[in-house]
């Protein structure tokens, strides 16, 4: 009996350190487990930038802040809305690259600036904005890490400037330039039928995207060929946008008389003064006489037209007679000279699988010395 308790010590110590050894790895399990689940967690901030009240037309900065818990290892990826009565453009430039600590955490930050303009006044939105970036814990990681981050919707007020109500689309901006130029200047000595006139308006200021100032009306006018040409330019530099657009508008003048091009006012919202700002286009008129070198040039191309019409004709009766002598031969021998073209089956040179079998296809021409059946 002693024996036998002897011998069994051994197994009972053996059982019970491999409990041990298992509850010491459960615990160690557990452990890491609940240190994964208080890593810090990628993050992202929200605010807007600018000085009350906002203006309809005025660009306003949207700040957005991504944190990443350890180093960046990609450029951020921005999925955009489209906001009722706002204007939305992604980021122009390289964003500002930060760090900071938050609870013994260290944070590597991107500051990105979204530029939005309003065109209506009211209470607006920006919804949610989804941002897509890589990231590494540590510099020695193999693989970084994906991060999603989602920003909070961001409300906010904006105003009609004053004077403003009367107007469809306002643009609120600062020294904003409009250039004009013609080639060459109407209204002075009449011109001859065929001349062209080139007008160039161009807007530009800065904070106002290109593609916010309005396209200059070109018009239809009886007489006139009008013929317009719209160019968008942006200029980005250390964060400041400049916009130009350039209308590029032809008018020529197919026929004598004379002609009114219609004057164009257009208004703005200065930011500086807080005032509504006009630029009036006056009207132009353009004096057209008759041009004797297109009228020499007509005559002449009519008299060109005349021979050629008389030279069309005779080959015309020609071929009448052509036609006339072909359509009594075939009547006449119609079934011999047809005979050539009459269609004849022939065999495929890669027959089915279906073909190769001992019935023969429909239409298929027998081998020689096969008999009908």
């Amino acid at each position: 009996m002693t024996c036998q308790l002897a011998q069994n010590m051994p197994k009972h110590a053996a059982i019970k350190a491999a409990r041990q050894r298992g509850r010491l790895w459960l615990l160690l399990a557990l452990l890491s487990l609940g240190a994964a689940a208080q890593q810090p967690e990628p993050a992202v901030r929200t605010h807007l930038q600018g000085k009350d009240p906002l203006w309809a037309g005025q660009r306003i900065s949207l700040i957005v802040e991504l944190l990443a818990p350890g180093y960046f290892a990609s450029a951020a990826s921005f999925d955009l809305p489209d906001p009722d009565g706002v204007l939305l453009m992604p980021p122009a430039d390289h964003p500002i690259v930060d760090s900071l600590t938050i609870d013994g955490t260290h944070y590597s930050v991107q500051r990105h600036e979204l530029n939005l303009w309003a065109v209506r006044d009211g209470d607006l939105q920006v919804p949610p904005i989804h941002v897509r970036f890589r990231y590494k814990r540590h510099p020695l990681d193999e693989e970084p890490a994906s991060a999603a981050v989602t920003t909070e919707a961001v409300t906010f007020s904006v105003q009609r400037p004053p004077g403003s109500e009367g107007l469809g689309l306002v643009i609120s901006a600062r020294d904003l330039t409009i250039e004009e130029q013609w080639q060459p200047e109407p209204g002075g000595e009449p011109v001859p039928a065929g001349t062209a006139f080139k007008r160039s308006i161009r807007f530009s200021a800065a904070d106002v995207p290109g593609m916010v100032f309005p396209p200059f009306p070109g018009g239809a006018i009886e007489g006139l060929g009008i013929y317009t040409k719209q160019q968008v330019r942006d200029r980005s530099n250390r964060g400041t946008l400049t916009g130009a657009r350039e209308d590029t508008i032809t008018y020529l003048a197919k026929r004598p008389g004379q002609y009114t091009i219609p004057a164009v006012r257009f208004q703005w919202f200065d930011l500086s003064s807080e005032q509504i700002q006009t630029r009036e286009f006056p009207a132009r008129t353009l004096n057209v006489i008759a041009n004797p070198q297109q009228a020499s040039t007509n005559a002449a191309g009519g008299a060109a037209t005349g021979g050629l019409d008389r030279r069309t004709a005779g080959y015309a009766a020609a071929a009448l007679l052509m036609l006339a002598g072909l359509g009594v031969l075939v009547y006449r021998h119609g079934a011999r000279l047809l005979a050539p073209f009459r269609p004849v089956r022939l065999q495929a040179l890669n027959p089915t699988e279906q073909g190769r079998g001992s019935a023969r296809q429909p239409g298929r021409p027998r081998p020689p010395g096969q008999q009908s059946r």
